[in-house]
């Protein structure tokens, strides 16, 4: 009988339809696969379904002398529409043989080429389209290439122009196609009740097909009536013979297979183009490698035909699209009898066998411990030679697959290297996370682009004329707030993830006047190619791990390119935002970004600025920087006389205060999640660690390892002490000047309330700038001294010592007139917190955990019971209660920091206290994998806490976990350490189990830390002296060894 399938528990009637969400079904079809691993079986609409995950199994069925194409699922129901065309006909219907050897000649490589100029044509609609709107512009990218591949089947295949680029609506045949694609979906994951209960969705089902059957009959009418010696598709089919039967196609099947071809000839075609894009820009190094192949291959010349073969880069990234997000993610096939797969699992003949290309193509067998990342490297001829048979299969196998193919190849590599020659490309919002929407096929879910001009006048090349050099944009339109015009520019850039580098820019921008300069203000992104040469350029950018902010990542790319002297005439200052827990990637970019612009001939106008954003001051060294070193090497530089002494208080953002309606303000690049669940995990009284399961909004995935972001407010408490001193009534409504540096809302009424308690951050510590502006403000001589004092001398001890917040130093100083515009000036903005999830999306991907520790302390010197320190985002999750909303989104940690997609490699985790979640979502996962039948290398977890009564958190799940085998636990208890073996932290219990840790670690296993700085140094010193006493090296030798690890075989998550 050979082993069972494995399968999650199918219910009666519904059988396993709750295991898919119906609107992102390849997410959950792709957790069951990293759960089950090579295969495992569903049963959907009463019949059962076999999935196959990896390469090896795969290849079996690809054998057509045993295995052969079979219909099912939605498939089914597409055949109501198109019957036996050339997608959806039976094995052996003599209607798909007719139309299958009658058409093989209208896809030869001649009539293929000489559909390029028609491709060429629309292509420049949609370059048109996009150079009209202008680089501001927000692009939906796949409804723009589903328009270029719909007009180029309909006019190189059928001689029609449907001018989708002249309506703002879509052509109606795509809005009736993704109505059959989905309500075929629907159909097949319908229970087996009676179909009276779906009478409307049929209903409008059949409207759908009705509208694609009158479409392709009026394409085929038209060409009767109006007859051409075209050697295109639509003639192919009305003319061509069978060379076999010498047989003509039937009117039905060139009906069917008309609206086959327009279905299949472009939904494919799109959503390839639209993942390449989306890969590009989450790959800058790809992208800049794409673009220069491009100028290399094309230069100034308009695309032709014979360039096609030369784009050899374009055509790996082109593969390794399709590898990673294959258009058609599945197609299924059944043995021709009974068969046993692998020589060890038994199906029947009936069996219906989906080969899912999602997970195939990712088989780490085939593509290494990186098959999850996009390498168009691994796609270049050479090594996309050598791949196993079958590796790689988006155009389906045999006799069945793509009859398309050629066709699709050219326009997408035409079109992808058009694009590239005249524009280059940003994200709207450079943190989106990939989503995939489904029908029968992919594509990316909410994605936009922007595509700003390389030349000044791309009509006139898409023409032939003569083409401009590349344009190089000096500076966008200077932002609000410079009314005068006739100033010099000073362009600032910044690179931020959380919003701390954007305050920084628009701190600088406030102030760009009073020194004589307009501020222009835009993400590093935007400085791609684009660096001024007439006035200063100041760049503010924190690093990620060692990585630009998803906002900075195609500049620095940029960047690394240069070659010479090319940044020669451009005045520059850099100032770095970094966190030194991450000691070896500690402001890796900021000065990278230094040192390069440096060595490609820019002047240096200051030394480059550094804060470190776990020290409580780090605004204040920004503020020093600012003031004291960049505003006087840029009047140096410039010859420009400031017009007001920036010592000077600012007046602050002109604000207008009302008590009109309420507004409400949403932070765009978050989405709205519920609480489902929160407890305390440690026993009352102490210092309390919590957790709360959260179900996510749909369309937000994630991996064991990732992080959440939460966008918190701040403490009520803190809030009121602000509407007290600025004695402002709740309901208060305030407008910010459209002419403000800020990013706040402007130009709109808002309640003060809410921007105090969601926009601005309350607690952040004062910096000593603000106290000298406070301290002008006050009229007692003696109070004004007393805070210079603190501004100065007493500033670590006074004021970054005891958390002193710019509220805090408003209520010690009552008679201050420091005005709420000043206020909100002086304040960041609320920036988002993140943690590291602690659950797997395996067990349910809809639904995420987070465990997190409670920030409640008394301030240093004050009243333990009035005086205490708030954590803003901890405070803010434990006030929360089951059924609140919040504002979160997935953020996706180092590539690294996930489980090895090798079942046979070992796992060595090391953490203390909270730094235990990510690899609670480890274990999790790896007990729902062995539960599910897949054979696990071992781990190892190293837990520091301090006992086993107050503060081991999920010590009966991990029991239990442990018990399975997902997991070996070795605890060090530091008030507690006779429970331990005498090891009071998690390095002494490392050390005193250091051969169970060495036996691992020879077995290759994967090393990963969570905890804080000093845990991490901590485990670095074990390693270390681990490494001498088995290699008998020196210190030096064994602290290079360690250092090499890291980022290869040791992943580290380090917080604060």
């Amino acid at each position: 009988m050979g082993e069972p399938i494995p399968s999650p528990r199918a219910w009666p009637i519904i059988g396993n339809v709750l295991d898919l969400d119906a609107e992102f079904p390849m997410t959950s079809l792709s957790n069951l696969a990293q759960r089950y691993g090579e295969i495992f079986k569903l049963t959907l609409g009463g019949h059962e379904r076999v999935f196959i995950c990896q390469r090896d199994l795969f290849n079996e069925l690809m054998d057509e002398k045993r295995f052969e194409n079979a219909v099912t699922g939605a498939l089914v129901h597409i055949r109501d529409v198109v019957h036996d065309g050339l997608f959806t006909a039976l094995p052996g219907e003599h209607n798909w043989g007719v139309a299958h050897r009658a058409l093989m000649p209208a896809f030869g490589p001649l009539p293929v080429h000489g559909m390029f100029d028609e491709m060429y044509d629309i292509a420049t609609q949609l370059v048109l389209k996009w150079d009209r709107y202008g680089p501001q512009h927000d692009i939906k990218v796949t409804d723009d290439f589903t328009r270029l591949t719909l007009d180029s089947i309909a006019l190189c295949a059928m001689g029609t122009r449907f001018n989708s680029f002249y309506t703002e609506e879509m052509h109606p045949f795509v809005n009736a196609m993704v109505g059959v694609l989905i309500g075929a979906g629907e159909r097949a994951r319908r229970p087996p009740v009676p179909s009276y209960f779906y009478r409307a969705a049929d209903q409008k089902f059949q409207d759908n097909v009705d509208l694609l059957l009158k479409v392709s009959t009026d394409l085929v009418k038209q060409r009767r009536e109006n007859p051409t010696d075209k050697n295109d598709l639509l003639n192919a089919m009305l003319h061509n013979k069978d060379p076999k039967t010498g047989e003509h196609l039937s009117e039905e099947s060139i009906a069917y297979n008309m609206i086959t071809f327009l279905i299949a000839g472009h939904e494919t075609t799109s959503g390839l183009l639209s993942f390449v894009f989306y890969e590009l820009l989450k790959n800058p190094e790809a992208y800049r490698k794409a673009q220069e192949e491009v100028d290399q291959v094309l230069g100034d010349n308009t695309i032709t035909v014979q360039h096609i073969s030369k784009l050899e880069y374009l055509n790996a990234i082109l593969r390794e699209t399709l590898r990673l997000h294959p258009p058609a993610p599945a197609f299924t096939v059944h043995a021709k009898q009974d068969e046993i797969l692998g020589g060890k699992y038994h199906v029947t003949k009936d069996t219906a066998l989906v080969c899912f290309l999602m997970a195939i193509h990712k088989d780490h067998a085939v593509y290494g411990e990186d098959a999850e990342a996009f390498r168009p490297e691994r796609m270049l001829d050479e090594p996309f030679g050598k791949l196993p048979p079958n590796a790689w299969k988006p155009f389906g196998n045999g006799s069945r697959a793509c009859i398309g193919r050629p066709f699709a190849w050219q326009e997408a590599l035409l079109s992808l290297a058009m694009l590239l020659q005249v524009f280059d490309f940003t994200m709207t919002d450079p943190s989106y996370q990939l989503v995939i929407q489904s029908t029968l096929t992919i594509k990316p879910h909410g994605f936009f682009m922007r595509a700003k001009p390389r030349y000044p006048d791309i009509a006139s090349r898409l023409r032939g004329q003569p083409a401009s050099t590349p344009k190089t944009e000096k500076t966008s339109t200077p932002t609000k707030g410079d009314s005068n015009s006739n100033l010099p520019v000073l362009s600032v850039f910044y690179g931020s993830n959380t919003g701390t580098c954007e305050a920084m820019a628009n701190s600088l921008a406030s102030s760009a006047s009073s020194h004589g300069f307009q501020a222009k203000i835009d993400i590093l992104d935007k400085a791609t190619n684009a660096l001024a040469k007439e006035g200063p350029v100041v760049i503010i950018t924190s690093s990620y791990e060692g990585e630009p902010p998803d906002n900075a990542a195609q500049f620095v790319s940029w960047l690394k390119s240069l070659q010479g002297e090319s940044a020669k005439g451009v005045k520059y200052a850099v100032f770095g935002c970094g966190n030194r827990d991450w000691r070896h990637t500690y402001h890796k970019i900021p000065t990278l970004v230094d040192s390069t612009l440096a060595e490609r001939g820019a002047e240096r106008m200051v030394a480059r600025g550094a804060a470190d954003a776990n020290d409580a001051g780090f605004l204040d060294e920004y503020d020093k920087w600012k003031d004291e070193e960049l505003w006087p090497a840029i009047a140096k530089a410039f010859q420009i006389q400031a017009t007001k002494n920036e010592a000077t208080p600012s007046s602050g953002l002109d604000v207008q205060v009302s008590a009109d309606s309420r507004a409400s303000f949403l932070r765009q690049d978050l989405k709205t999640a519920m609480v489902l669940e929160t407890r305390l995990l440690t026993p009352p009284g102490g210092p309390e660690k919590r957790h709360m399961e959260i179900q996510l909004p749909s369309g937000m995935p994630y991996r064991a390892g990732d992080y959440l972001a939460v966008l918190p407010f701040n403490p009520r408490r803190n809030v009121r002490r602000a509407l007290a001193r600025f004695n402002l009534a709740y309901d208060a409504m305030i407008t910010i000047s459209p002419e403000s540096h800020t990013t706040l809302p402007q130009g709109r009424s808002l309640p003060v309330f809410d921007v105090f308690s969601a926009l601005v951050e309350l607690a952040q510590p004062a910096t000593s700038k603000q106290l000298k502006q406070v301290a002008e403000t006050i009229p007692e001589s003696e109070l004004k001294e007393g805070l210079e004092r603190h501004a100065t001398d007493d500033f670590k001890s006074e004021v970054l010592g005891r958390n002193k917040s710019l509220l805090d130093i408003l209520e010690e100083y009552p008679s201050a007139t420091f005005t709420l515009g000043q206020f909100l000036e002086a304040l960041p903005p609320m920036r988002i917190r993140q943690y590291s999830i602690s659950s797997s999306p395996l067990e349910d991907p809809s639904k995420c955990t987070i465990t997190y520790s409670v920030i409640d302390a008394p301030i240093r010197g004050g009243n333990p019971d009035k005086d205490r320190f708030l954590g803003v985002c901890s405070n803010y999750l434990r006030s929360r209660e089951v059924g609140d909303r919040i504002n979160v989104a997935v953020r996706p940690s180092h590539a690294g920091f996930h489980l090895p997609l090798d079942d046979n490699t070992p796992v060595l985790m090391v953490c203390a206290g909270t730094g235990l979640a990510p690899f609670r979502a480890f274990v999790q996962e790896r007990a729902l994998q062995i539960k599910s039948g897949r054979k696990l290398a071992p781990a190892l977890l190293f837990y520091g806490c301090g006992a086993p009564d107050r503060d081991a958190i999920y010590l009966s799940e991990i029991a239990e976990w442990q018990a399975q085998g997902a997991v070996e636990v070795r605890h060090a208890f530091s008030r507690a350490s006779e429970q331990s073996f005498g090891c009071r932290h998690v390095q002494d219990r490392i050390w005193h189990d250091r051969e169970d840790a060495k036996a691992l670690f020879a077995k290759n296993a994967q090393v990963y830390m969570c905890g804080a700085s000093v845990v991490g140094i901590e485990i670095t010193k074990v390693m270390t002296d681990m490494y001498m006493g088995v290699k008998k090296v020196s210190r030096e030798d064994a602290e290079s060894w360690v250092t090499q690890l890291k980022g290869v075989r040791y992943w580290a998550d380090v917080f604060a």
